[in-house]
């Protein structure tokens, strides 16, 4: 009995490793989770530490000396030149897709601009920008000629930044949407450790959470909240107005969820993108809004990594370079 029983499970561990195997070699799904240690925190906002070679969704990534992610071969800013300032969230800093192929590593050999300061990370929203361009501008003094902002949907979220296993045992999750998320300590627990080892674990909660959908309308009911919208048009103000002061060039560019793609932008869906144009109109600053140019693409339903509701896959880069070159956002 013992010998069948261990030749029962010998048999059960084959398949779940030629199952894990079948999955990774067809892609059918990405590798989540990231090296919390390769993270540290000023005045409550992440950021990289410096020098560090780390894996962001199964890709290998690396930081220079500030902290912001370069390309993995030998690599140098040219310091006769000046700096594009470019802020965003972990959709910017380009998880599950190597450097070379986010749309700021693509810029950086298009257009040979190799000093591109990408300053995005998890977490960050319209809120840390203001600091990241404050501390950075003041770094940098007179070098910076440009800066770019990158708005996701969820950047009227409080900031969370990179959760840690501290944060969980202290309990400072506290926005009340994003706790429909994360639902008990254990729970999250074994998913952070499952979704960075496990490709079987991720497709088959990917099957039966149904992510993209549950993901934007998590996002969407923050834009319920009146207040969640004051504070951000007050953070964008600030961040305008301290451009203007500085005398800093500033571009606004607003990436869409995978879910009101899939469904072909139906208009429904695209209240949170209607709520912060009114923000944009009312203090008269322009907003480029790729949604609709995302929708009208014939390879719209691969822009984004599989199962994800707003990261975008090595084509979806590719295809916002495009439209940063043609808009002519970097000259």
């Amino acid at each position: 009995m013992k010998k069948i029983i261990a030749i029962n499970l010998f048999i059960v561990l084959i398949i779940i490793l030629l199952l894990e195997f079948g999955i990774r070699f067809f892609n059918l799904v990405g590798m989540q989770g990231f090296e919390k240690e390769a993270f540290l925190k000023e005045n409550g906002i992440t950021f990289s530490k410096p020098n560090r070679s780390f894996k962001v969704f199964g890709k290998n990534s690396k930081t220079d000396q500030f902290g912001f992610r370069i390309p993995l071969r030998d690599f140098s800013y040219d310091n006769s030149k000046k700096f594009t300032l470019i802020l965003g969230d972990s959709v910017t800093f380009g998880v599950g897709v190597e450097e070379k192929d986010t749309f700021v590593g693509i810029l950086r050999e298009k257009l040979n601009k190799n000093n591109l300061l990408n300053t995005a990370i998890f977490g960050h929203n319209i809120e840390s920008y203001f600091y990241i361009l404050k501390k950075n501008q003041k770094k940098f003094n007179d070098s910076i000629d440009k800066v770019i902002i990158f708005i996701c949907l969820n950047d009227v979220v409080p900031y969370q930044g990179v959760v840690s296993k501290e944060d969980l045992n202290k309990n400072k999750i506290t926005n009340e949407n994003e706790s429909k998320i994360f639902q008990n300590n254990i729970a999250i627990q074994v998913n952070l450790f499952l979704r960075e080892r496990s490709a079987i674990f991720v497709l088959v909660k990917s099957l039966f959470t149904r992510p993209v959908e549950r993901h934007y309308n998590i996002m969407r009911d923050l834009y319920n909240n009146k207040k969640n919208l004051l504070e951000f048009k007050n953070n964008l103000s600030q961040i305008v107005e301290y451009s203007f002061d500085n005398k800093l060039p500033i571009e606004f560019i607003l990436l869409p969820y995978a879910h009101q793609i899939n469904n072909n932008c139906r208009e429904d869906l695209l209240f949170p993108q209607n709520e912060l144009i009114k923000i944009f109109n009312g203090l008269n600053l322009k907003l480029y809004n790729y949604t609709n140019k995302f929708c009208k693409m014939p390879d719209k339903n691969n822009l984004f990594l599989k199962y994800d509701p707003v990261h975008l896959s090595k084509h979806g880069h590719m295809r916002v370079s495009d439209l940063l070159i043609a808009d002519k956002i970097l000259n």
